[in-house]
Parts: C-alpha cells; sequence; structure tokens
C-alpha cells in the first residue's frame, strides 16, 4: 500500500473548525486515497519526531502557514530533500513557486501576466516617482511571499495614511508585489483553473462581496463552479508549460480583460482544491494525478 504524508500546519483543525464555510479537503482526499488502494496520514510538517524518509510521498497541501515561516518551511524542504523522502509536486517547484517573483518568469515566458511591481526585500526604490510614472491610481500591496489575502493592502495611493509604512514593514521580512487594483475582479469575477496531471478538472468563478475585493471564500466570497470558455482554458494550460518542472497539480488564477487571462498567481504548494464544486469524481482526479507520480 502507498503511504502518503499530509503535511498540514499546527492548528489545522482549530482552523477548519473556525472556517465552516471551506470544506475539510483532508477528509475527502483521506477518503479517496483509501478506495485507490492509498494510505493518507495527516502529519505536522513542524513536527521534528517525523521519519519523514518512511512516506512513499509527502503532499504539503496544508502548510498555510508557511508565509509566515518561509526561511523554516525552505529549510525543512531540503531536509526532506536530504532525507530521500518523496515531494509532491517536487522540491524545486515548491522553492520557485513560494515567492511570486516567479510571476516575472512568467512573463518573460510570454504568460499575459496581470501588471505588477516586484521590489525586492531590502531594496531602496523611488517607489513614488515608480507608480506615478504608471499612473495607476488605486493600489493593492501585498508581501512576495503570500496566501490568503496575507498581509495584503488595498490603497487610494502610496501617499495614502500608513501605506508606506506597510510597505516597508513587507520588505523587512520579504519582497513587495504591488499591483493596481482591478476592477475587472469584483465586478466579473477570479478564475481559479484546476488542474490534476496536467490535465483540466474543474473551474469556478469566485466573487468578492460587495465593497471587498478578496476573492476567498472565508472573505465571503460567492463561489460558482464554471467551465471556462475554450480560450481561457488554453491559455491558463499553456503557463503549465512554463513552469520549472512538471507539475502533479496547480490551481491558476487570473481574471479577464480584453478578452484574455491576466495571470494573477498559479498556486503550486497549498492550493485550495474547490472539491465542492469539481463534480463527483474532482477528489478521485487528484489522488490519481498524485499516485500516477509516484509510478
Amino acid at each position: 500500500m502507498t503511504n502518503i504524508a499530509y503535511a498540514v500546519m499546527d492548528g489545522y483543525q482549530q482552523l477548519m473548525d473556525a472556517q465552516r464555510e471551506v470544506l475539510d479537503e483532508r477528509q475527502v482526499l483521506r477518503r479517496e486515497f483509501a478506495r485507490l488502494d492509498a494510505e493518507m496520514t495527516a502529519v505536522r510538517w513542524r513536527d521534528p519526531e517525523v521519519d519523514w524518509a518512511r512516506f512513499d510521498a509527502v503532499l504539503p497541501k496544508a502548510c498555510w502557514d508557511y508565509v509566515e515561516r518561509s526561511t523554516e518551511f525552505l529549510a525543512w524542504l531540503d531536509r526532506l530533500r536530504d532525507l530521500g523522502a518523496r515531494l509532491v509536486n517536487p522540491v524545486e517547484l515548491i522553492r520557485w513557486n513560494s515567492d511570486k517573483r516567479y510571476l516575472l518568469e512568467l512573463r518573460r515566458g510570454g504568460a499575459s501576466v496581470a501588471p505588477l511591481v516586484y521590489v525586492e526585500r531590502g531594496a531602496h526604490r523611488d517607489l513614488r516617482a515608480e507608480l506615478s510614472s504608471l499612473g495607476w491610481g488605486e493600489i493593492v500591496l501585498k508581501p512576495a511571499i503570500s496566501a490568503g489575502a496575507y498581509r495584503t493592502l488595498r490603497a487610494s495611493s502610496l501617499d495614502a495614511e500608513g501605506v508606506l509604512d506597510h510597505a516597508e514593514t513587507i520588505l523587512r521580512d520579504s519582497g513587495l508585489l504591488i499591483q493596481p487594483f482591478f476592477p475587472e475582479i469584483p465586478r466579473d469575477g477570479e478564475w481559479s483553473l484546476l488542474f490534476f496531471g496536467g490535465v483540466f478538472s474543474h473551474g469556478l468563478v469566485k466573487v468578492p462581496v460587495r465593497g471587498d475585493f478578496r476573492t476567498q471564500a472565508m472573505f465571503g466570497a460567492e463561489v460558482t463552479a464554471k467551465d471556462p470558455p475554450p480560450a481561457l482554458l488554453e491559455q491558463a494550460a499553456a503557463v503549465l508549460d512554463l513552469l520549472p518542472g512538471k507539475a502533479a497539480y496547480a490551481r491558476v488564477d487570473g481574471f479577464l480583460s480584453e478578452g484574455r487571462l491576466q495571470i494573477i498567481e498559479v498556486e503550486l504548494i497549498e492550493p485550495y482544491l474547490y472539491l465542492e464544486h469539481g463534480g463527483p469524481l474532482g477528489a478521485r482526479r487528484f489522488c490519481e494525478a498524485i499516485l500516477a507520480t509516484l509510478r
């Protein structure tokens, strides 16, 4: 029997108990893996007593606190590699995806990445002049290592009260991502397209509550299963070809502007899979893709 470690954050169960609006994917995937003759065990990734080498694969699907512990998380990845443990997705791909600097690489590769300014940690740049020349007006700031709207701020401008302080606080710990506010997201929603084993599984549109811009269900966003138009799906699938490795699972997020998908992020570490919107075989497709990488 194949043994899979489902790596979780500290306090995982408490978080699930508090967020009734999201599915506990751990339970769903455990049942589905069992039907495929595989055993999935939830293990805290920060537990120093775990023998990771005893597992056939480590799936870091619920390491949501890595954004606050990035140095520790990357050291954990290196330790798993040194132990000979197998990560899904591969270590190199996870490291690459942990910092949103990867968006610049995707853009250089030809992907339609939504406009952004990336500021290296500790960099000293005249952000006022830089953003003024772009003429963005309303902006959104977030750490380069982030998930779930962590430390994300929407502001009328860089000169709004507290914004520069917020940027400087972020830059003490990580790189900084600055983007214009995209009105298409609250108006039309953000797409999430799930790919398992490189094959499209299901899609959905997330619309923020009125007056908000965050598309996570925990902030009240309305999530609706929806099949993407062929052109949109083709654009999302093309992004997977630009990754520096083969992804067993991936979620491509973006919005439509003038008929093209503008990439916001590509999640390869711990994406919420929206299995409740993936039809009766969504979880099966995910589990089969994971097991296929181990053969």
